[in-house]
């Protein structure tokens, strides 16, 4: 924990000094092959997206019959897009808007408000101050309000992202 702690310290010392730069240049791949797939959510970046827990399936639909979202893709565990920072962050999806605005989203049961989400939730918002107004992080969970800048339930993220 110790560790942890002056890792994220330095991390954000770091990027205060301007010695860790954050830039958005993340080329997504032409094709994917989960191992176990899902294919019947559509907007879709990719024929095929890995497979997801309920949760997450349920996030993912209503974000996906909203009129504003152009596509979303969900980030394949330890081989996709990765927030790298203190700790190596692996979202669990990536929504683009129809505005242009690139959404990172990790979800999260509300029994798993603890300590790991937090630090996930705060390398996602320093991820989304550094690389500029078009990008944005959020943790959802069902229904725990965790009372942190960027985390909401589900019911809330919808009324947010339909706005962007």
């Amino acid at each position: 924990k110790l560790q942890l702690e002056y890792r994220e310290k330095r991390f954000k010392m770091m990027l205060d000094t301007g010695e860790i730069t954050c830039e958005a240049y993340y080329n997504l791949p032409s094709f994917i092959s989960p191992i176990d797939s899902l294919d019947s959510i559509p907007k879709s970046l990719y024929e095929a997206e890995a497979n997801m827990n309920n949760f997450e399936h349920r996030v993912i639909t209503e974000i996906a019959s909203l009129d504003n979202i152009l596509w979303w893709h969900r980030i394949i565990d330890r081989k996709g897009f990765c927030l790298n920072g203190f700790i190596n962050h692996y979202a669990d999806f990536m929504v683009m808007t129809k505005d242009g605005n690139l959404v990172i989203l990790e979800t999260k049961g509300d029994h798993l408000a603890n300590d790991d989400s937090k630090q996930k939730l705060s390398l996602g918002r320093l991820w989304e101050a550094k690389v500029g107004s078009k990008y944005r992080y959020f943790m959802i969970f069902n229904n725990k309000d965790l009372k942190l800048d960027g985390a909401y339930t589900l019911d809330e993220f919808i009324q947010i992202i339909c706005k962007l």
